[in-house]
């Protein structure tokens, strides 16, 4: 697999790279390793330059990063965005039976990793940080690839794709809720921001 052309093909045609990728022979290590741990370092070193040069902030709220912190929080996030995906597939093979689907660990790691390929490429537009909510704005696409690939990789019937996308997302917003409340503390000493 050629990370780059798969990014490309996932993007551009994303039908005709669901049935590559349901054909390929991996294992959900090589699928991390080449795949998830590349895209999430390079998205989240370009935020972290990012939020290093310009600072971060929000309305009445700003701060810069140290070195030593912004690290820190590099490797937070990745392990965050490691084991997040990892629960996200448990999930995605324990509701694709509910929806006439099958129960296929790796295809639904393939699934789960292969549809946040836009928020990676999205968060690219991190090192320039206003430029970060166009990325996550593009980061949604990553729904519609979710949708266009649970058939061939889940064999989710494709009357019921668009409900079974709308129940895990729904799922995975919670899930995503619950461990933002959990790690928010942890995250922001790991950053060790200062407020001015």
């Amino acid at each position: 697999m050629d990370l780059i052309n798969r990014v490309k093909n996932l993007i551009l045609a994303p039908g005709q790279e669901w049935e590559t990728i349901a054909r390929e022979e991996t294992t959900v290590g090589e699928l991390y390793l080449r795949y998830v741990l590349v895209l999430t370092v390079a998205s989240t070193l370009a935020g972290v330059v990012g939020r290093m040069l310009f600072g971060w902030g929000m309305p009445h709220l700003h701060g810069t990063y140290s070195g030593g912190a912004a690290l820190a929080g590099a490797v937070f996030e990745i392990v965050v965005t490691f084991l997040s995906l990892m629960v996200m597939a448990y999930l995605v093979d324990y509701l694709a039976q509910r929806f006439d689907g099958e129960r296929d660990l790796l295809a639904s790691h393939k699934l789960v990793v292969y549809s946040a390929t836009p928020g990676w490429v999205g968060g690219l537009l991190g090192i320039i940080p206003p430029l970060g909510v166009l990325g996550a704005l593009f980061g949604l696409y990553g729904i519609y690839l979710f949708y266009a690939g649970a058939p061939t990789l889940k064999k989710i019937p494709r009357e019921k794709a668009g409900l079974f996308t709308l129940v895990v997302l729904a799922a995975t917003f919670l899930l995503f809720f619950f461990i933002g409340l959990v790690t928010a503390p942890f995250h922001m000493m790991s950053m060790g921001m200062r407020h001015y």
